[in-house]
């Protein structure tokens, strides 16, 4: 199969917010709550296959999984290089891991990196509907960062129920290809 393209996917936000359940979901179809914390950085590789104007295109998708404790945030520059897309994820029952995606943003922002293509994304709604209201971010909060961020898309996932995890992609990589005119 021939590749027509390669990006760069970076996946941030705080630890616990489901960044390798999601990266591994689009990967190798698996989910595993007890999955360890990444230390430093994972590297997934994903061909994503699309039709645009009736022509299939294959896209090889490296998917950047970084650990968000502190001391490997100092990396984060080397890290973000050549990025092409990614998501700033927090999860749907933790408003804090939505606010803790300021120091991202202002990361991007640091390396001029505010422009790429970025999807806000809500990971875990599976566990939205058990949950009690006053633990689940409301809609206010999520339209506010992502006109905060000045980000156009949101998307909810459950890697637990493979709910829109390869729509996601899907997104970001459409996303991808009208940004840098493919």
């Amino acid at each position: 199969m021939k590749t027509d393209y390669i990006f760069k996917i970076c996946i941030l936000g705080q630890s616990e917010v489901g960044k390798t359940c999601f990266a591994r979901r689009l990967c190798y179809n698996t989910f595993d709550a007890n999955i360890k914390e990444t230390l430093g950085l994972d590297f997934y590789s994903y061909d994503l296959i699309l039709t645009i104007q009736e022509k299939e295109v294959v896209v090889k998708l490296s998917i950047w999984d970084f650990g968000s404790q502190e001391h490997f945030k100092k990396l984060f520059r080397y890290y973000i290089t050549g990025v092409n897309g990614l998501f700033l994820a927090f999860d749907l029952v933790n408003v804090q891991s939505l606010l803790n995606l300021k120091w991202w943003y202002d990361k991007l922002l640091e390396y001029n990196h505010e422009n790429i293509p970025i999807i806000l994304l809500g990971t875990k709604n599976d566990l939205t509907s058990n949950s009690p209201i006053k633990n689940i971010v409301d809609e206010n909060t999520i339209f506010s960062t992502l006109n905060e961020f000045k980000i156009r898309n949101f998307i909810r996932t459950s890697s637990k129920e493979n709910y829109n995890i390869l729509n996601s992609f899907k997104k970001l990589v459409k996303e991808i290809l009208v940004y840098y005119e493919l």
